[in-house]
């Protein structure tokens, strides 16, 4: 009987077997995919079991093709499949996954058009009008052949009224399909099904049909409201008394309407795998081996986010990755939701990179000392942790750089700069760290100015005529490890590699003439304060650029180049963090030395004894910013201050002492001081009797005092025999000398006498500097020799970062501490700790205790790893009165404190034996007696670190691929801990 299909197949919301997945659908645009699947039938060959769902490489037949639509989806959601099903509905829906929409079918032999029509029962088909992508459900079609469909149909900007696939059968495949008869201009008239063709009278036009090569490979795209207004007018009057969805085809082209085709033949890779027929068990074995021969040429898109999500998953904590999957869908979403400007067919780049946790050896990691760094990466440790960085790029060509931090907290009032900027091209002298210094420092500070920001002369010139200040936060500064400073020095310093085929790539794609832009999103938020969270968007932003213009920077070059960026930020530090970000092991805390000349080469791994030993992180102040007011007087706020330099200075100071120090004892440039000890250290954490005498002369031949103008002056003296070590011009060496004494100034240091009296002296104590470098790293090796002397052995390490010796014994009880006094009353913040250091009769440390020359050069030399004196002028009054809070209440073999890498406020560390004191007593004293008191309240109020894994960068050739690879990175982990989607990747 014929009929039609709004009689034979009456519409209805029933029909839908999990009406909550239609909540997916409220975001559809009209530009947007849709993939309606028809999967209703049987298939009789197969058993019992439905034809769509045979496996395929462990996958339901009909899934591959649902996943690779998925990889194929450019729009900024991903929505649903709608899946009509009728044989054992129920098996077929489990099989397919419950991420689609189901439509049960009331006549599962009813046709093709009759499936398609059921579709409709979907209220947002007809509500959002979507492109429908129109698929069978017994064939896998690769992302590639979705793409160029919908290519096709909108291609030259007008959309098509149809476009299907076709393909150039080899006879005799060509039996059985339908036919694609076209005009003598090769527009399509109608496809003709085989067994209407044999019903032709005339034999020999009935042949000519049959010999027809060219046929249906039945994948349509339609929109939706043409689909709909079509299948009311289509009939079961043909030779199966089935509904038709070709008549649509054979309608439109009546009509004079645009029918457009992707014809795939023979040559292609895609022919096989879309020309196989599934009728019988044997021809999915076929598909199998099909599958298995080209699956790398018919999924680039699958193989190179497969590649890329082992890249990201390879040695990283299952949690650490699903949290990385999350920050990648906020990227995404972020470049979507700000008009960023990605191009879904364009390339992109993603870089990773966590902090990391120094487990001890805080400073010595110092250019000329290199010592070595006991530390581990970190990541995050839950799915919703951001400790770690992740930066998605893609090449621009408007002439901006574009960087755009997702936390707000990093973000600029202006987010792009020119991508030609001069300041961020350095010249072909600046090469190597020394050279670089200097250019990376200016180039920050012009890239602040050039955002907002004011520079020290300005505020010191508005300091002295008594004009209002901005607010330190817009001090440069201040500011130098902001993320467009970051991100400038990440670019600039791939900038000095000009030579070999790596600095040819990089000119090619970097360089004056060829550069015209970037785009960066960046997320994460590593704490502050000694996690590297700046040295982390360095790596994240080199990896990503690495990857995505595939530059083929090795993984020690990074490491150079990530260090010679960040003594651009203004800061002369080690090469540890980076080297451990970059090439650190989940789970190890490895001891790795920081000599550039040994790529950073592991020492050792040594186990942490975690089980006894709990490290804690709590936040004192801001670093920066706000330390010297907390400080006792040890900092000055700016460069006009009359009391010791700024927390900036002094950290530049220290960071060039052994430097200066191998200036002044005419080190050869090919060794170290760490390196005369190195194997003595290593082998059982004590010195020789000979190297402790050997260090002392040396320690002997500094001075203990000295001003800044007479240093420089000693390290000038030593010009001409530099400049013959580096084979250098003399200009060139006394220029390197010279970048030694920028950006600091005379100290003024106090220190407590042995006879109680305190003196206020200035200059540079050069001995008590270097001296530190020595006695942390005998400290640290023989604490890492004799874990059970833990505790002990980090107290007297804090004693290199300590500003005031305080007694806890004068000090309130516990209980008292947690309560109020009536003597701090009335006052807060850092006069309260004035207070409180006046109380507890605090001294200056005397840094230079058992460094005068007598105890240098006494018969029996300093044992080190005791050494008292010495010390790095990093350490904040705040932190040393929270020490000695936790040694009174809980007893001074029970807890320890160190600060934490960089020092000088943020974060720092509280170690724990458990057998004494448990964890979260000391967490609880520390919330009442100190962060209430000095009226902290950081958030969050501890940071307990979890191990990450190393940086990588991976590459994209598509944007649009992002969604696949989000994911991809989510079934590494439980599926319960995502709740939406992995979407976002869009053009803007």
């Amino acid at each position: 009987m014929t009929g039609t299909l709004p009689a034979a197949a009456p519409l209805s919301r029933d029909k839908i077997l999990n009406p909550a997945n239609l909540a997916a659908l409220d975001d559809l645009v009209p530009d947007q995919p849709l993939l309606v699947l028809l999967a209703a039938g049987k298939g009789t060959r197969f058993g019992s079991d439905p034809k769509c769902i045979q496996l395929v490489h462990g996958t339901p037949l009909a899934r591959h093709s649902i996943d690779e639509f998925h990889r194929s989806n450019d729009a900024p959601s991903d929505p649903p499949a709608v899946v009509i099903v009728g044989y054992k509905h129920a098996e077929v829906s489990t099989a397919l996954g419950a991420d689609n929409v189901y439509v049960l079918s009331a006549n599962p032999a009813g046709g093709t058009a009759f499936a398609a029509w059921e579709a409709f029962s979907v209220p947002a088909l007809l509500e959002k009008d979507p492109l429908l992508i129109v698929s069978m459900g017994d064939r896998i079609v690769p992302a590639s052949i979705y793409r160029r469909l919908c290519e096709t149909h909108r291609n030259g900007g007008a959309e098509a009224a149809v476009t299907f696939l076709s393909a150039v059968y080899e006879p005799p495949k060509n039996r059985g399909k339908g036919r694609v008869l076209r005009d003598r201009d090769g527009r399509v008239i109608r496809i003709l099904e085989e067994r209407d063709a044999l019903l032709e009278p005339d034999p020999v036009h009935r042949q000519r049909l049959l010999d027809l090569t060219e046929g249906n490979c039945p994948l349509y795209v339609i929109r939706a409201s043409t689909l709909y207004r079509l299948l009311r007018g289509v009939t079961n009057d043909n030779a199966q008394s089935q509904f038709y969805l070709t008549d649509v085809v054979q309608a439109l082209a009546a009509q004079g309407k645009d029918v457009r085709t992707v014809t795939t033949t023979v040559a292609d890779p895609e022919y096989d795998l879309l020309c196989s027929d599934v009728t019988q068990p044997m021809d999915l074995a076929l598909l199998e081996g099909i599958l298995s021969s080209s699956r790398g040429l018919l999924f680039p898109d699958e193989m190179e986010v497969e590649h890329a999500a082992r890249a990201i998953c390879d040695g990283r904590p299952p949690a650490q990755v699903a949290a990385i999957a999350r920050q990648l869908s906020e990227l995404a979403s972020a470049a979507v939701r700000e008009k960023l400007g990605f191009h879904p067919s364009r390339p992109l780049a993603i870089g990773v990179s966590g902090g990391r946790l120094r487990i001890a050896f805080m400073h010595p990691d110092m250019a000329r000392f290199f010592g070595p760094a006991w530390q581990m990466p970190i990541g995050a440790g839950s799915p919703s942790g951001d400790e770690q960085i992740v930066v998605i790029t893609q090449g621009a060509s408007d002439g901006r750089i574009h960087l755009f931090p997702v936390n707000p907290k990093y973000r600029e009032s202006i987010n792009s700069v020119p991508s030609d900027f001069e300041p961020m091209y350095p010249g072909d002298d600046i090469s190597g760290v020394h050279a670089y210094e200097g250019f990376g420092t200016r180039m920050s500070e012009s890239l602040l100015l050039s955002l907002g920001y004011f520079s020290d002369e300005e505020v010191a010139r508005r300091k002295e005529a008594g004009l209002p200040l901005p607010p330190p936060s817009l001090w440069v500064g201040n500011s130098m490890r902001r993320p467009f400073a970051l991100v400038g020095n990440a670019i600039a310093s791939m900038r000095t590699l000009r030579t070999g085929s790596i600095g040819a790539r990089i000119q090619d794609h970097l360089g004056r003439e060829s550069f015209r832009g970037l785009r960066l999103v960046s997320s994460g938020a590593i704490p502050e304060g000694g996690f590297s969270s700046s040295s982390a968007l360095t790596v994240a932003t080199k990896n990503a650029i690495n990857a995505l213009y595939g530059l083929g920077i090795s993984a020690d070059l990074l490491v150079h180049l990530a260090c010679q960026a960040e003594y651009g930020t203004g800061v002369r530090a080690g090469s540890l963090d980076q080297a451990t970000e970059q090439k650190g092991r989940t789970g190890e805390g490895t001891l790795i030395s920081s000599n550039p000349r040994e790529n950073y080469r592991i020492l050792g791994t040594f186990p942490v004894p975690a089980g006894r030993i709990a490290i804690l992180f709590p936040y004192s102040v801001e670093r920066d910013r706000n330390a010297w007011r907390w400080s006792g007087g040890v900092y000055s706020e700016t460069i006009a201050g009359e009391a010791g330099g700024t927390t900036g200075e002094m950290r530049k100071m220290t960071g060039k002492a052994a430097e200066i120090a191998a200036l002044l004892t005419r080190l050869p440039v090919d060794t170290d001081f760490f390196k005369a000890v190195e194997d003595d250290l290593l082998e059982d954490g004590l010195l020789s009797p000979a190297n402790r005498r050997a260090t002392a002369g040396l320690l002997a031949r500094l001075p203990l005092r000295v001003s800044r103008e007479r240093l420089r002056e000693l390290a000038l003296g030593n010009a001409e025999w530099y400049a013959a070590q580096l084979n250098e011009p003399s200009a060139a060496a006394s220029a390197a000398i010279e970048t030694l004494f920028a950006g600091w100034r005379d100290p003024v240091l106090r220190r407590a006498l042995p006879d109680g009296k305190t003196v206020a002296e200035r200059g540079v104590p050069l001995r008590a500097m270097v001296a530190y470098l020595f006695a942390e790293v005998a400290k640290n090796f023989f604490l890492i020799h004799h874990p059970e002397r833990w505790i002990e052995m980090v107290a007297l390490s804090q004693l290199g970062d300590t500003c005031y010796r305080i007694d806890p014994e004068r000090l309130p009880t516990r209980e008292d501490m947690e309560g109020e006094f009536a003597w701090d009353a009335g006052v807060e913040g850092p006069t309260r700790l004035s207070a409180w250091l006046d109380r507890a009769g605090a001294q200056p440390y005397d840094f230079n205790r058992g460094l005068d020359d007598a105890a240098l050069s006494a018969a029996e030399p300093p044992e080190f790893h005791q050494l008292e004196g010495g010390n790095f002028f990093r350490g904040l009054a705040l932190i040393d009165l929270a020490g000695a809070m936790l040694t009174r209440a809980f007893g001074r073999a029970a807890v320890a404190i160190r600060v934490n890498a960089a020092g000088q406020g943020d974060f720092f560390q509280v170690h724990v034996d458990r057998s004494l004191a448990d964890p979260d007593e000391v967490k609880r004293f520390l919330q009442a007696a100190f962060y209430r008191r000095f009226g902290l309240a950081p958030s969050p109020a501890f940071v307990e670190p979890h191990s990450g894994g190393g940086a990588c960068g991976v590459r994209l050739s598509r944007y649009s691929a992002l969604p696949q690879l989000i994911r991809r990175l989510q079934r590494e982990s439980p599926s319960q801990i995502f709740t939406g989607s992995a979407s976002g990747a869009s053009s803007s």
